[in-house]
């Protein structure tokens, strides 16, 4: 019987946040209090008195993807290893997959990874996209990692990302935040 390893998430403590979140929208607790979208599954839903579009979403969605290749680019990565996968397979999971879903056309560039993603299995940075798309979309959850070059990518609940690196924070912090995303806000 294969034994599991165990999930180390000490992590966190010296990660930096990486979000579509705009620090103003912060308590003094670190805490978001403006009503958001958080998962493409918002698509539709109103927000700001206005629907979420896919549009809107995608656009999120392309300067996530943006920041994990500049990160990977700054920390001379040329790829990353996927590490404690999660990934459903249902029959929920799979309607996604089909023309009534909201992403279909999106998706489907995404279908042969998520069939074929796996424990160890490395990425290189003109394929990392799918894979930072496929976490972002809640088809799978896992953390991509490049050891040797320390550089670590993890997603959380929310839209919510954070790196691990070796990078200049303030360099790392400039370019984040030229592609539109906030660098800790908090």
């Amino acid at each position: 019987m294969k034994l599991e390893k165990e999930y180390d998430d000490s992590w966190r403590w010296t990660a930096d946040l990486i979000v579509k979140y705009a620090p103003e929208n912060y308590d003094e607790r670190g805490i978001y209090r403006k009503d958001e979208w958080t998962s493409s599954s918002d698509i539709g839903e109103i927000y700001d008195g206005k629907p979420f579009t896919r549009e809107e979403y995608l656009e999120a969605e392309d300067k996530y993807v943006q920041a994990v290749i500049k990160g990977m680019e700054l920390a001379g990565c040329s790829f990353l290893t996927v590490e404690y996968l999660s990934i459903y397979r249902d029959k929920r999971e799979m309607k996604r997959f089909t023309p009534k879903n909201t992403l279909y056309e999106q998706n489907k560039d995404l279908y042969d990874m998520f069939l074929s993603i796996k424990e160890d299995m490395r990425i290189h940075i003109s394929q990392i996209e799918k894979a930072v798309r496929l976490n972002l979309r809640e088809f799978m959850n896992c953390d991509l990692t490049n050891k040797k070059k320390d550089f670590y990518v993890r997603f959380g609940f929310d839209y919510y990302m954070y790196f691990n690196s070796n990078i200049d924070k303030c360099i790392l912090k400039k370019e984040i935040e030229k592609i539109g995303l906030y660098f800790n806000p908090r």
